[in-house]
């Protein structure tokens, strides 16, 4: 007799128990519980409405501003460990850091995650990093799990995170400011301000300002001087917002938001015990920075509202470091490279805004962008090179649906067509390459049943796709003297997701349950292969992942003030159908698990507010993150750890001013996040370890 796949018969058992959750549920659902014991109420923007977040048929997972404050969560890569199914893929510095969502990630090409500020996408071509979030003074974080193609288009493959920023109060002054210092161990000290202004201008205006500086305590080890605190880095935020809303039917807003990193060396070890840099001298440093200037207005009038979005983005990322190589006489590859872009990103939607069962959305979205790369070696094993990059996309997007059966049960169809013309010239080009064109039709469906005030299902099929890209001949030539044949122009990738969800409401409000079990058939796959810590694009074939979300917050009726958190993510990946002549060079076979992509992620917190007089009270959080083991990049030996991350925060405030201590990797976790052996030796980064710090605040 044949045996059931335990995987398999896990995820049945998880289907099942997300459609029989309720019955099994023993409280009284017809009681209420008391506004202050229930989950708070979210309302998010994902599908390009406001939607309170239990009510949103797609898998979304929402953290407000104030959460991240109570959590210590200072930056989007520290949220991104809250999130089930989301990892961090690859950091070359503190402020440069790229992310997959459920396994569907790289470090090369567009990024398979979309970012955004409010309706400002984030994307330069060339450039695959996420934007250095800082969580101050913002309104809330949106993940949205699985590809996003229709409403988010190019880059959102795995999935799309927003920064939502917070607008302008036009009631009245108010500021706040936060500080902060800490100690790391075996390493230096660190510090951080945080400001926020907002001015009211009138009673129909407002400007916020923002600004956040960091500096971040080094603890790396430089070999060829000893120094035990290098890698120390600096991290500059900032933000200003004007919002107007002269009547009720106009609004209009304006920002301009910047960030700079700087680090010394990077986050690129040689070793873990001690962590020792890849750095070969002081000398050595990474830099990412970007402006962003954005522009929208949103017009409301009869039965639909138009929402028009102007971006332009300017962002540099640049390293001078060192890398192991054999073949050296120093034993190092000295490399400087620099990456300078510019994109003009336009989407103007209109959005149904009525009471009829019919609803609907259309628009078109425009990127324009240019990137010029520099890249030089020493020693000169090939000469320097510059390469210019050009994108220009156009994409038209709608989306209908229909209410049946008194707007409990509503059918959603999707679709979107995307055109994307793109070019390289390189000065190492021995034959210059004709530009290429990108084109994908994605469609979405949608099926959303609203079965009781306790219980939302919902059945959600999608397709990703991404544009092609382009190798460094460089690179390219590295690879091949490594064994693996590259190809500079590569070719696109989509994928099918398959998703059914259920969004229960339980206990009176006091326990939220959401099940998301899903398959994605991912097609023509890239990954990053790296060979003597150079990366290339290459299409390695077609894979599969399959697996299931869950998320809990619950509030106990027997203990105000106390909540507890659960999510957890469990995800299958395998390649199905390798490329041949990959498989042969690299070792690699049908059945493996995709790099990077953690069988299990999961995160279990509790917080708890009390009074302390009329004007005081405490706050105490205490979160464990754990993420599973993870393949490195296609080499032998090359893996990454099995992490447990315990942070902790404990304070007491009033109105105006706050006091709290915060530890940050208590469990003193130092095993690697990434590695790589690259046909070379390997290369690791680390979690920061462990931080203990304080913060003052002051609130006006």
């Amino acid at each position: 007799m044949r045996k059931l796949d335990p995987n398999l018969a896990w995820l049945a058992a998880v289907l099942a128990a997300t459609l029989l959750a309720p019955p099994l549920v023993a409280q009284d659902e017809d009681e209420e519980a008391p506004a202050d014991e229930v989950s708070e109420v979210i309302v998010v923007t994902a599908q390009k409405r406001e939607q309170e977040l239990q009510e949103v048929p797609i898998s979304v997972q929402a953290f407000t501003g104030e959460a991240l404050q109570e959590a210590n969560m200072r930056d989007l890569n520290e949220v991104i460990t809250l999130v089930p199914g989301a990892s961090e893929e690859l950091s070359n510095n503190v402020g440069l850091r790229r992310y997959q969502i459920r396994g569907i990630g790289q470090a090369l090409g567009d990024p398979t995650v979309g970012y955004y500020f409010d309706d400002a996408a984030f994307f330069v071509f060339g450039q695959n990093f996420a934007p250095m979030g800082r969580s101050f003074d913002l309104e809330r974080i949106e993940v949205l799990r699985g590809p996003q193609s229709t409403l988010y288009g190019n880059g959102s493959m795995g999935g799309t995170v927003r920064l939502i920023t917070r607008s302008p109060d036009y009631g009245g002054f108010g500021a706040s400011l936060r500080g902060g210092y800490s100690s790391t161990d075996g390493g230096g000290n660190g510090n951080y301000i945080d400001a926020a202004v907002n001015v009211p201008l009138g009673s129909k205006a407002g400007l916020r300002l923002v600004a956040s500086t960091e500096d971040t305590a080094g603890y790396q080890l430089l070999a060829t001087t000893g120094d035990d605190e290098f890698g120390a880095g600096d991290v500059t935020n900032y933000r200003a917002i004007f919002d107007t809303t002269p009547s009720d039917r106009f609004n209009l807003r304006l920002m301009f938001a910047g960030n700079e990193a700087d680090q010394e060396g990077g986050t690129l070890l040689s070793a873990l015990d001690p962590p020792t840099t890849t750095s070969a001298s002081a000398g050595d440093y990474t830099l990412g920075e970007y402006e962003l200037a954005t522009g929208s207005f949103t017009i409301s009038f009869g039965g639909a509202s138009l929402t028009s979005t102007t971006t332009q983005i300017d962002a540099t990322d640049e390293v001078q470091v060192g890398l192991p190589f054999p073949l050296s006489p120093s034993g190092f590859l000295d490399i400087f490279a620099q990456t300078s872009g510019d994109a003009l990103n336009h989407e103007t939607r209109l959005v149904s805004q009525n009471d009829s069962p019919f609803q609907w959305l259309v628009g078109l979205y425009y990127s324009e962008t240019d990137a010029l790369v520099l890249s030089s070696i020493e020693p000169p094993v090939f000469p320097d090179s510059t390469a210019d990059r050009g994108s220009e996309s156009l994409s038209l997007f709608a989306e209908v649906s229909y209410a049946f059966l008194d707007d409990r049960l509503v059918a959603l169809a999707g679709l979107r067509s995307f055109e994307d013309e793109r070019s390289v010239y390189s000065s190492s080009f021995s034959t210059q390459l004709e530009p290429a064109t990108f084109d994908s039709v994605n469609p979405r469906f949608n099926l959303a049943l609203d079965a009781s005030e306790q219980a939302n299902y919902y059945l959600n099929i999608a397709k990703g796709f991404r544009s092609g890209s382009f190798n460094s001949p460089d690179t390219c030539a590295l690879h091949e003297l490594g064994g693996l044949p590259c190809s500079v122009a590569v070719d696109s990738d989509e994928l099918w997701s398959y998703e059914l969800g259920a969004k229960y409401t339980l206990s009176g409000g006091r326990l939220l349950v959401d099940v998301a079990p899903y398959f994605q058939d991912w097609r023509d796959t890239r990954q990053a292969v790296p060979v003597f810590g150079l990366f290339l694009d290459y299409q390695i074939g077609d894979s599969e992942l399959y697996g299931v979300d869950l998320a809990l917050d619950y509030r106990p009726a027997s203990v105000s003030g106390l909540s507890f958190q659960f999510s957890t993510n469990w995800n299958q990946s395998e390649f199905t159908n390798i490329n041949p002549t990959f498989a042969a060079a690299a070792g690699a076979r049908n059945g493996d698990r995709l790099p990077f992509v953690p069988a299990w992620t999961g995160t279990l917190s509790a917080s708890y507010a009390w009074a302390l007089g009329d004007t005081w009270a405490g706050q105490a959080f205490l979160g464990l993150s754990h993420i599973d083991d993870q393949l490195g990049q296609f080499g032998p030996g090359a893996s990454a750890d099995s992490r447990d991350l315990l942070r902790a925060r404990f304070g007491f405030s009033n109105e105006r001013f706050g006091i709290h201590l915060f530890g940050n990797n208590l469990l003193g976790e130092d095993g690697a996040i990434y590695a790589n052996s690259g046909r070379g030796p390997t290369i690791y980064t680390q979690d920061h370890p462990r931080q203990i710090g304080v913060e003052l605040s002051l609130d006006f």
